[in-house]
């Protein structure tokens, strides 16, 4: 059973400062319970991932990717299936009756959500598409990469619980699919009138993360899914352009479109109001990446969770991403960025939105920290990258210059699999 940490004295319900923090609903998964307090057990693969366009689904040492076809601004039909570690599936294509644009995996139940530029979504299982169901969405709003009735998905794998982005008549909102049943919950409208291009949930902490374009973060408390409460930040960032978090440590992050900044706070110190919307405040900066030449500036992220390693990626062309690393603890001080590199990927060209990349801790090997990010050519995804994040940051395996945060080479060079860079074919 959810429950919700409330002030002590009902009378000062409206006015005074409290921290969220709930207990987790029984079920397959575990997580820590964590309130707002640093994470000590593992948070589950496939949450705490910003609803970008693809997913990894990894399942024991395989990992599969689900890379949609299309974008926002149209593109090919169906999801590319393929194998990024591992032989556990037969590379295929996976066709859908309209333009999928994001997808999300459940690595408990296997399964696999897919959002369409429509109402549609699809849920997929392995290589097969085993159902249709219809959000609530209608007309479209619009981002600076496009516009949208379903607009991405984001996956909570401890509640077997996915939440689209989405047009509500044309508002910005929010709406659950229970995975276990297959039926929508009741819509939501965003009180700020903006979402994140990304979106993300934390399943530990029973947030939804929002941090969009506007320059507003909105961070939804759904302990209880169908009775939401907002709470908003105004945050010194151009344009915010996606909701990022390293989950363990409730770090929660954010990247300026068209800047080289990343805004970061410590949610494990976050102070939340209540109002109508209510109002958070936590311990944060917004910290310039010094070298970090992104196509479109710093738009795209995610962060590989129980490796405290992420990625910053530009979008609409452009081959240069940024890797950074992230502090193992929390909870005292200002968070920061305590290294990051950029450098570009020989022969890749980024996609468009929703952002084209997503990050994970390798089930194999040294478990290192490692992105991947879908391309564009001639419309479609036709090629993934893979970065080892982890050896990226390793300076003996890749130089830097003078000043410590490019690539001496400029580039990584395509090697064999298990090395910094590699890529495949995408269905």
């Amino acid at each position: 059973m959810n429950r919700i940490i409330r002030p002590v004295a009902a009378c000062a319900l409206a006015l005074a400062a409290f921290s969220i923090g709930s207990a987790l609903s029984t079920g397959s998964a575990s997580a820590a319970n964590c309130g707002l307090k640093p994470c000590t057990n593992p948070i589950p693969v496939g949450s705490c991932q910003p609803s970008s366009s693809l997913t990894v689904l990894v399942k024991g040492t395989s990992v599969v990717a689900y890379v949609p076809k299309g974008n926002w601004g149209g593109g090919a039909l169906g999801v590319g299936v393929l194998n990024v570690e591992g032989v556990s599936i037969a590379n295929k294509l996976v066709v859908t009756p309209k333009v999928v644009n994001s997808c999300a995996s459940n690595p408990i139940t296997g399964q696999t959500v897919c959002s369409s530029n429509a109402a549609d979504v699809y849920l997929l299982t392995g290589t097969t598409l085993s159902k249709t169901v219809t959000s609530a969405g209608t007309l479209t709003i619009g981002f600076s990469g496009g516009s949208c009735t379903n607009c991405g998905v984001a996956m909570d794998a401890v509640h077997n619980k996915a939440v689209i982005g989405l047009s509500i008549a044309g508002a910005p909102g929010f709406q659950f699919l229970n995975l276990a049943t297959s039926t929508f919950e009741k819509e939501f409208v965003s009180p700020a009138k903006q979402i994140s291009e990304d979106p993300l949930i934390d399943p530990s902490r029973n947030l939804l993360l929002s941090a969009s374009e506007g320059g507003n973060y909105e961070i939804v408390n759904i302990a209880t899914t169908t009775a939401p409460a907002f709470f908003e930040k105004t945050i010194a960032l151009g344009d915010p352009d996606s909701s990022g978090e390293d989950c363990s440590t409730g770090i929660a992050l954010a990247p300026g479109e068209f800047t080289s900044d990343v805004f970061l706070a410590d949610l494990t110190k976050a102070t939340f109001t209540p109002g109508s919307p209510g109002k958070w405040t936590a311990p944060s900066q917004t910290q310039t990446l010094t070298g970090a030449s992104l196509s479109a500036g710093a738009s795209g992220i995610a962060v590989a969770q129980g490796t405290h390693i992420g990625i910053v990626s530009g979008e609409f062309g452009g081959n240069n991403i940024t890797a950074i690393k992230l502090p193992a603890t929390s909870g005292s001080g200002v968070p920061a960025i305590l290294d990051w590199v950029t450098c570009g990927l020989a022969g890749f060209n980024m996609g468009n939105d929703p952002h084209t990349l997503t990050a994970y801790q390798s089930p194999n090997g040294a478990k290192d920290a490692i992105a991947v990010l879908a391309n564009l050519a001639g419309g479609t995804a036709t090629q993934l990258a893979v970065v080892d994040l982890t050896k990226m940051l390793n300076t003996t395996l890749v130089p830097r210059n003078a000043g410590g945060h490019n690539c001496t080479a400029g580039s990584l060079e395509v090697g064999p699999a298990g090395t910094v860079y590699s890529t495949l074919v995408v269905p």
